[in-house]
């Protein structure tokens, strides 16, 4: 595998940011932001420990910006509970291949480095949510509404 760093075109940088997440730009980013891995220098992460919910997807794919409106519509209903991020995998092939993403646009949720659950292709909001609810079930971090 190349250790050549490759920074994101304008048209995918423009395309991948549409759901509202933070543009992964490069492997370093992905290990610290998802993986949870740190470099000698990191003391502490910075906020809480939340799960992040990653979007892989590409600028000339379809589905993936159908995909975008869900995405960000779950950001913002479990804003505070969960990180959103982005990868072009136009951009970050490696990361794409290690993550295990075969097709896009698949979600995964991440918490302490682990992938917690997949959803590959378009999904609706009702199945996103209760994917979501899941993690943070499982996890001890939903909050019980009455």
């Amino acid at each position: 595998m190349s250790s050549t760093k490759r920074t994101p075109s304008l048209l995918s940088l423009s395309m991948v940011t549409k759901s509202g997440g933070r543009l992964i730009s490069s492997i370093e980013q992905f290990d610290q932001e998802v993986l949870k891995k740190k470099d000698d220098s990191d003391e502490q992460p910075l906020g809480p420990n939340l799960p992040v919910l990653v979007l892989h997807s590409a600028p000339w794919c379809g589905p993936c910006r159908l995909t975008n409106p869900v995405v960000k519509e779950i950001m913002k209903q479990y804003q505070n509970k969960i990180d959103v991020v982005e990868i072009s995998t136009d951009d970050l092939p490696e990361v794409a291949s290690d993550a295990g993403v075969l097709s896009i646009p698949t979600i995964q949720l991440y918490y302490d480095g682990k992938v917690m659950d997949t959803i590959v292709g378009c999904v609706a909001k009702n199945v996103l949510a209760r994917s979501v609810d899941k993690v943070l079930e499982d996890l001890g971090l939903l909050e019980e509404t009455v």
